[in-house]
Parts: C-alpha cells; structure tokens; sequence
C-alpha cells in the first residue's frame, strides 16, 4: 500500500505499549496521528496528566494530536464494556476527522495470552479463541489494525526505556477483582516460569483457532445455504422469516450445525444477544431426532417453531 493511503490515527494512552507504538511507527513514516481518549473512569487529576503525556509524546514525534472526551459512568450495565464501546467510537470519530482510514492500537503478545485464558475459563470455542485479531473492520471505511501482537510488554517498555521516555501506569490494572488483572498478576508469572515463551505461543495458537473459526463459518452459511427456503417479508417490514429445512441438518457436524443455528438466530433477531448454549444443544437434538411434534422455542429476540419437516425464525415482535 502506499503511504498516501495508509494514514493511521494511533490510540495512545501514554502507557508504555502505546507510547512504544507510537514511536516505531512514527520511525517509519509520518503521515500519522495521535489520538487519546479521555474517560471519567479515572481519577481527573490522573486522567488529565495521562491526555498531557500523550499530547507531549506526539509534539517530541512531530505528530498531530488529537483527543476527546467520552462518559461512561452514566450509563448502564458492564463498564469495561462500556468503556471500551465508547471509545471505539471515539476513535473512529477521530479518525474519520482526519482522514485516517486506519487505527492502530497497542495490543501485545501478554494481552493475547490474557485473552485466551479469560476465554478459556469462559468456555469458548473457535471463534472465542482465536483471541485478538491482527486487524478487523471497526467501522465503513476504517480498519483497526494492531501491529504489536508479535512482541510482549516487557519489549515495549524496553523501547521506551531505550528512547528515555516515561510512561503512564493505570491503578485498575492492578486490580486483582477483575479477571484480567488477575490473570496478568496471579497467573501468568507462574506459567512463564513453566514455559518463558507463553505469551508468543499464544499467538500462534489464537492464529490456528481464527483459521479454524473461518473454516467453520464458511461450512456453517453453507448449510443456512442448503437448507434455506425462500425468505417472506413480514408485515411488509424490512424483517425476514427464514425456514430451514430440518433434513439438512441430519448429517451435519454439531459444530456446523450449532454455529448455522446461533448465527441464523442472530441474524433473524437482529441481536448480539447472547444465545444460551444449553438451549441451542435442546434446539439442535430437537432439529436431529425422528420427532414430528410440533415444538416451539424463544431466544432473546427470535422466536421458533419445529414442525414435521422444517424449523421457522422468526424476529420477536
């Protein structure tokens, strides 16, 4: 690509990792900017001093600046989550400001090996772990991209150290109530003491398991493909019923099959709800067994019905 067309916003916190990000792209070009977000989740004194040491950081690179500032306490539910939605969106405002149709973000090797654990305790399969993807479309027209997830945090704060520049620390990153710090406090050390490499490995393992998840979605839209009927509006709405015919399904994998399932749901339902598992293995047995009883089953915001020969999603109204 050239580098006309590979303007990228870089997220900075002031942390090492982003501070380290910043300096090694900045080594490789300039048609670059530097975005951090300010959020109400930190003390303000805090929060200012970090917007402060990522505004100086991008002046000693001769790089633009940019910075907003997002609210995540008024709202309800998961403030990680939150937190995390809001500033994505925030950054895709910036980079949408300046013309950047990517942003890079600071994600290592020790945050990959974090993610796998925490979705391994979890209980996920392909898709979960195949952990932090190198890139993936955040918005129309803008990537994020991550180019850090071959090297660890300890090489990032070496690069800082190397460049004589100070980074920020974030409190909650030490807060041992939340999983990922434990991980990262508790649980890490121990295994690197087992196997010094962990943290790469797990590279390689998440790109195995995201090779697997395609595999997987292109053999489950395969059989959504077979089994489909043709969809019917509904109330003239924009909203679509799909049938599926129940044969289909007799010789599937489970995987396949619970994957064209929960994603057929989904896309019906038009939610990212999560889908129980328990459920879906009760749908699937359903779909599979020699039964013609007419059944019906709810998710979050689908409703179906099993008959004789085919199974029916529907959105809930």
């Amino acid at each position: 690509m050239r580098d006309p067309e590979r303007r990228t916003l870089i997220a900075c916190s002031a942390g090492a990792d982003s501070s380290a990000l910043a300096m090694c792209l900045a080594a490789a070009g300039n048609n670059l900017v530097v975005a951090h977000i300010l959020h109400d989740l930190r003390p303000e004194d805090d929060a200012a001093a970090d917007l402060e040491a990522a505004r100086s950081l991008a002046l000693g690179l001769s790089l633009p600046f940019a910075s907003t500032s997002v609210s995540c306490k008024s709202k309800g539910g998961n403030l990680e989550a939150i937190a995390r939605r809001e500033r994505y969106a925030a950054l895709v405002a910036l980079a949408r400001e300046h013309a950047c149709p990517f942003i890079a973000t600071a994600h290592h090797a020790d945050d990959q090996l974090e993610t796998l654990l925490m979705r391994l305790i979890r209980g996920s399969g392909p898709r979960g772990l195949s952990g932090i993807a190198p890139k993936r479309r955040l918005a129309p027209g803008v990537t994020l991209i991550r180019p850090m997830l071959d090297i660890t945090r300890a090489d990032a704060e070496a690069i800082c150290r190397d460049a004589g520049v100070s980074w920020a620390t974030d409190a909650t990153n030490s807060d041992r109530t939340r999983l990922r710090a434990a991980l990262r406090h508790d649980v890490i050390p121990a295994l690197r003491r087992i196997a010094p490499s962990i943290a790469t490995t797990a590279g390689r393992v998440a790109a195995v398991q995201r090779e697997m998840a395609r595999e997987l979605d292109r053999a489950a839209a395969d059989l959504v493909t077979q089994a489909s009927a043709r969809p019917s509006a509904l109330g003239g709405s924009d909203q679509c019923e799909v049938r599926l015919y129940r044969a289909c399904f007799h010789t599937a994998s489970r995987a396949v099959a619970e994957l064209a399932l929960r994603q057929t749901i989904t896309r019906v339902g038009r939610s990212s709800d999560a889908i129980s598992t328990r459920t879906l293995k009760q749908l699937l047995a359903a779909i599979q067994s020699d039964s013609g009883e007419i059944k019906n089953f709810e998710f979050p915001n689908a409703t179906l019905r099993l008959d004789e020969s085919s199974l029916v999603i529907r959105p809930r109204t």
